[in-house]
């Protein structure tokens, strides 16, 4: 095991816890082209896709008559040219803000309505961010969605760096995408990753240990933490051992209650300028410069760990003043659900 990853351990046990499916769908506001519409259904409403074509004729009726049956012609539907059947949806394919998609529905008189932006959940399942100067990238679930994305909110997300992979957890299920190509492949309980979690889990994260090729995946409740080994390729956490959470706050920087965290990620690397300054460690009785750090971020703020020197946090920060979130597009704090640093690229995926 590395010396970070030893000292990182260590953080958790005893020093507090830092604490296919198809293709996905990138957008953000832009033209309505319906060139790009995507297929979506809704119970008891047809949802079509594609330029507005006509979906229906005059026809007859059948009427029934003692024993006999008599067609009759029924007088046309719409005083004009159709262009849709009333009450029929179109998914234009345009995301909108602030979790939608742009819809029309089809008027009593056949003709399309105006555009709208209906909310829906799925056209907000992640944001990521590469480039702050190029802004976050939102990301919607294919309808219908593939197999193993998730179907509720995020409570928590970690990463698998060394694996190409992230984890997604919901109240009661997790879910893997693959990092490289965006795609959902494995999904099951929650139970299953974490055996006989003794409590609700708040966040997660994970440490990868080169020298035994498996992860320390923190379950992180209140007041303690739960660490399970997971081994590349299974799903079945084993259970190892359980620390506190969360002695890491400082009266002067302090999240409050745990539970107001949304989720927390540790950056090892620190390839962005997000965190940086000098401050005194209590444990070194000296000045240090802040390096690898964990981020605990709440609907309001960011709160700023160090897990170099003495793993206390170091400095607090307004949601919208802290630097991935001041980039164009970012996710709304109280979207935020699970938050993980893969690489160069930083995840939210979306809570409620």
């Amino acid at each position: 095991m590395s010396a970070c990853a030893r000292a990182i351990t260590v953080l958790a046990l005893f020093c507090g816890c830092f604490s296919d499916g198809g293709a996905e769908l990138t957008q953000t506001v832009g033209s309505l082209d319906p060139a790009t519409q995507t297929s979506t259904t809704t119970t008891g409403t047809t949802i079509t896709t594609g330029e507005p074509t006509s979906t229906g004729e005059p026809g007859t009726t059948t009427t029934t008559t003692g024993d006999a049956l008599t067609d009759t012609t029924a007088p046309p539907l719409c005083p004009g040219e159709m262009q849709c059947s009333p009450g029929e949806v179109m998914d234009v394919g345009d995301l909108c803000d602030e979790c939608g998609r742009v819809r029309r529905t089809c008027q009593d008189d056949c003709l399309w309505g105006a555009d709208e932006c209906v909310e829906d959940p799925s056209s907000c399942a992640y944001w990521y961010l590469d480039d702050p100067g190029q802004g976050w990238q939102r990301v919607a679930l294919p309808q219908p969605p593939p197999e193993h994305a998730p179907a509720a909110p995020a409570n928590a997300a970690f990463d698998l760096q060394a694996h190409d992979q992230l984890v997604i957890l919901t109240a009661d299920t997790y879910h893997v995408l693959r990092h490289s190509d965006q795609t959902w492949t494995a999904s099951g309980p929650l139970s299953e990753l974490f055996p006989d979690l003794p409590g609700p889990l708040l966040q997660s994260y994970a440490v990868y240990s080169a020298d035994t090729d498996d992860y320390a995946v923190y379950a992180v409740g209140n007041p303690q933490a739960w660490i399970y080994v997971l081994e590349p390729g299974s799903w079945q956490g084993q259970f190892a051992e359980v620390g506190n959470c969360c002695d890491s706050f400082t009266p002067l920087v302090n999240p409050g209650d745990p539970s107001t965290v949304r989720d927390l990620w540790i950056d090892l690397a620190a390839p962005y300028p997000w965190t940086g300054g000098q401050y005194y460690g209590p444990c070194i009785d000296d000045l240090f410069n802040l390096g690898s750090y964990a981020g605990w971020v709440t609907a309001t703020d960011v709160f700023v760990q160090d897990i170099g020197w003495c793993f206390q946090m170091v400095a607090q920060s307004p949601l919208a003043g802290f630097a991935p979130f001041t980039a164009p597009g970012a996710p709304p704090g109280q979207r935020i659900g699970g938050a993980a640093l893969l690489g160069e690229r930083f995840y939210v995926f979306a809570g409620e």
